[in-house]
């Protein structure tokens, strides 16, 4: 790690402040970010902005900040929503002061999301945050394509702005009913964004720290688009999944060449008998991961305790960014 994150990480410990800030934009996002306050992460401060009172009323967040002073949403107007924004910018600056990472959340199709995120992310490179993760979800077709083309374009301008980019689209989620739909979005948001967080807010059990995942996020690819995907169990059904990887990454991998970057994030009770972790590793290490990419892919890999897991059990998080 830089001397400079080392003296940024120093100060928030000393001073009590977290390193990691995490920002929820539109009601949509407030709502995702508010349930995040479950995944209990150290070093990290939740705070959601909107545009409408009794949707921010309704949070239980203790950090929330309303745009705008009429508090009556911003009616899908993004222009209303970019304008009145400007005014709020002090209390971004406040929040992401002394940061080394800022997550900005947003759902796009909205009109406070869209309106704000380009003036939130500026900021954040106007003062020189270590790393801008933008997580994003696109709205469905049903939508209309109107929304979706002109999400999908905003995306393309604000994406670089950003230093790693998630995306969650509507569109491509197994769900049979809004509720469903909504509810399962939330749930992979927050998952991508807790196991993210969580490779460098807790510590490792090798030598893995915050520069390893800024080099992941700047590194040997040409993209900011990450995708994820994470698994759970005991050996033989995690040996059984991962003999085949190709089948969990998107269709843009047609092999394992296309993998350019890659971390396996393992989470496990460290009083998991050592016999199963040798052997468990010699599997990502040696058969099922590690050993089918080519020596061009950048692969790190982590191994962090989970006192909540149960024994013998485990969770492989992976990142992987794609040629």
């Amino acid at each position: 790690m830089e001397d400079n994150d080392l003296k940024l990480l120093l100060k928030s410990i000393i001073e009590s402040k977290p390193a990691i800030s995490i920002i929820g934009i539109g009601g949509g996002a407030g709502r995702i970010v508010n349930k995040m306050q479950v995944c209990e992460l150290p070093d990290t401060e939740l705070s959601v902005f909107g545009m409408n009172r009794k949707e921010m009323e309704e949070l239980s967040l203790p950090h929330k900040y309303l745009i705008g002073a009429d508090g009556l949403g911003s009616g899908k107007d993004r222009s209303l929503a970019e304008s009145e924004c400007q005014k709020i910018l002090p209390s971004i600056e406040k929040i992401i002061t002394d940061k080394i990472l800022s997550c900005f959340i947003v759902c796009l199709g909205g009109g406070t999301g869209e309106g704000c995120i380009r003036a939130f992310l500026q900021k954040a490179v106007d003062m020189q945050i270590k790393v801008k993760l933008l997580v994003v979800t696109l709205p469905h077709s049903s939508e209309g394509l109107e929304k979706r083309n002109s999400a999908l374009q905003l995306l393309d301008e604000i994406g670089k702005l950003a230093d790693g980019i998630f995306v969650v689209d509507y569109d491509v989620l197994p769900c049979s009913t809004i509720s469903d739909l909504y509810n399962e979005a939330d749930r992979k948001v927050m998952s991508i964004v807790s196991s993210f967080i969580n490779m460098i807010v807790n510590p490792s059990l090798i030598c893995f720290d915050f520069n390893d995942v800024r080099s992941f996020l700047r590194y040997y690819s040409d993209t900011k688009f990450i995708d994820f995907f994470t698994l759970s169990g005991n050996i033989d059904y995690l040996d059984e999944e991962l003999s085949d990887l190709l089948k969990h990454l998107p269709t843009k991998y047609h092999t394992l060449d296309d993998i350019s970057n890659l971390i396996v994030a393992i989470h496990y009770n460290r009083d998991t008998d050592e016999d199963i972790v040798r052997k468990f590793l010699d599997m990502i290490v040696s058969d099922d991961i590690m050993n089918k990419l080519t020596k061009d892919t950048q692969t790190k890999w982590t191994m962090i305790h989970n006192p909540d897991m149960e024994k013998n059990i485990f969770r492989i998080d992976i990142f992987t960014k794609c040629n």
